[in-house]
């Protein structure tokens, strides 16, 4: 049995990070494919948050992204 392999021209890579501090809370999502940044957001959350919390948004963020992208 083999494992399919993914093209890299179709490999999709995504980073997030989300902070949280006294004056408020926000996330930073990249979606790049291969050689170039397709996508980079930046949002704040209107809401109180632990850092961990944030971290949590930022990452159902940028799924949320790279599904609307397709990608």
């Amino acid at each position: 049995m083999t494992n399919p392999s993914t093209p890299e021209k179709n490999k999709w890579t995504i980073f997030v990070d989300g902070s949280s501090n006294p004056q408020g809370s926000g996330a930073g999502i990249i979606l790049e494919n291969g050689e170039e940044v397709l996508i980079e957001v930046s949002l704040g959350l209107a809401f109180l948050t632990t850092n961990n919390q944030a971290e949590y948004e930022a990452f159902l963020a940028g799924l949320r992204l790279a599904e609307d992208m397709e990608a």
